[in-house]
């Protein structure tokens, strides 16, 4: 009743006096820099290792110092991707893949390291890994998207049609990024977990 009154009594204002409605939206609408305004920066804790998905335009950092071709261990069963140390990769020379790790970013500004396959040790490659690097090697100067072409089998890459804006990069080394990304999921021993695992020790 005390709310109906108060809509009800035009003497009654939260205006101040300003002749300004209080709730006009453009009043409170954020700015597009608003946290940039306010001095907020995102602080990047983790970084995950992954192919960009199929509904997302993304670019990939050029530079040769900013990407790294080394061999991880992909674990199909829990979904996860293991970088692995230079002097366990003879031994698993099995279970290793090749693969050239691209700083990634999407239209989101969420960073990632993108794992694409490279040619094994014998040379020898394949549509689904030439179409993917085909895709970065692109992505270095355009926003692109990468769709998988199950009949085709490749990969499909399609170029943003609009201007968008440049991708925004993080402020870290390249050491500090791969440190963030496999900070948990790094093998250094045998005795690794899911090495043992995968040998039926555990």
């Amino acid at each position: 009743m005390v709310d109906a009154v108060l809509l009800q009594n035009p003497d009654v204002s939260d205006n101040n006096g300003s002749g300004l409605d209080p709730f006009d939206p453009a009043a409170l609408r954020l700015s597009q820099d608003f946290a940039g305004s306010i001095g907020v920066k995102k602080v990047l804790t983790v970084i995950p290792c992954r192919k960009p998905n199929r509904q997302e335009f993304f670019r990939v950092r050029p530079e040769e110092e900013l990407r790294l071709e080394t061999a991880v261990f992909e674990d199909k069963v829990n979904r996860d991707i293991y970088l692995v140390a230079s002097d366990l990769r003879l031994e698993l020379a099995d279970e290793i893949q090749a693969v050239c790790l691209f700083l990634t970013v999407n239209r989101q500004n969420d960073v990632f390291l993108w794992p694409a396959k490279l040619p094994g040790a014998d040379g020898r490659s394949n549509s689904w890994s030439e179409s993917a690097l085909a895709a970065a090697k692109l992505a270095e100067h355009k926003w692109v998207r990468m769709s998988a072409n199950m009949p085709g089998g490749m990969y499909d890459t399609y170029e943003a049609a609009g201007e968008l804006s440049a991708p925004v990069w993080p402020e870290l080394a390249f050491q500090e990024i791969l440190r963030l990304c496999f900070k948990d999921r790094y093998i250094q021993s045998m005795d690794h977990p899911v090495i043992r695992s995968l040998r039926g020790l555990v």
